[in-house]
């Protein structure tokens, strides 16, 4: 039986890509409440979504699935889920990798763009009255070099990045590159890089779940509390 609790906003994010993960872009179908309790079990979340966090999840996929990006996905020539990539920064063979997934990769056909790609990456962040332009040139600017690169790298004449923020689907933040971008998109990554290559680790003076998440000292050897290191964003104290 569901019982009611607090979710993390990680896990909260986890469920919500496993549900969209899931959705026919050209018939989509809102999950029932049996479909995100078993979501939920899938991806190992306790306890199991109770009727309203069952009700407001399905009502973001039932907005995304309403939105134009949604339908353009639909419209495009093929479209993969969680497509993995990994190349090297820079171009020299024992250079580190960047390794990823990208959570819709779409090629569309329709002209004057035939060898355009596009990138959809989910996002669960709550917005706190910010615009999904301004968090995802805040929060996601070299994510979005990183997609970019991948798809670049993989051939692509042009590349949509596109970060939809599932709070308001109709309003996606997207960034187009170019083929004559990338030497620009791989000199910006090997700039932010270099330090991560020196072996120099800086704790941000900034700290928030999307900045911390999954790093090693977290709790630990790092200087801030964890009531820092996660909360949603770097202007909210808790």
């Amino acid at each position: 039986e569901a019982v009611a609790g607090p979710r993390s906003a990680a896990d909260r994010g986890v469920l919500l890509h496993a549900l969209l993960e899931r959705l026919d872009f050209r018939r989509p179908a809102v999950p029932t409440a049996d479909a995100v309790r078993a979501a939920a079990a899938r991806m190992g979340l306790w306890p199991p979504p109770g009727p309203a966090e069952a009700d407001d999840l399905a009502a973001l996929v039932r907005r995304f699935a309403g939105s134009e990006l949604c339908a353009r996905l639909a419209r495009a020539t093929s479209t993969r889920r969680e497509e993995r990539f990994a190349f090297p920064v820079g171009r020299s063979p024992a250079a580190p990798l960047v390794v990823g997934a990208i959570d819709v990769l779409a090629r569309e056909s329709n002209p004057p763009h035939a060898e355009r790609v596009l990138v959809v990456d989910y996002k669960s962040d709550r917005l706190a009255g910010a615009t999904p332009a301004q968090v995802a040139a805040d929060q996601y600017s070299t994510q979005r070099i990183v997609y970019a690169l991948a798809a670049l790298r993989a051939g692509a004449g042009a590349v949509e990045v596109v970060h939809c923020f599932i709070e308001q689907p109709e309003a996606p933040a997207g960034l187009m590159f170019a083929r004559a971008d990338r030497d620009d998109l791989e000199r910006a990554l090997a700039d932010l890089s270099r330090g991560v290559l020196r072996r120099e680790f800086p704790v941000t003076p900034t700290p928030h779940r999307q900045v911390c998440a999954g790093c090693p000292a977290e709790g630990g050897l790092c200087s801030w509390p964890l009531e820092m290191t996660r909360r949603e964003s770097a202007d909210r104290l808790f």
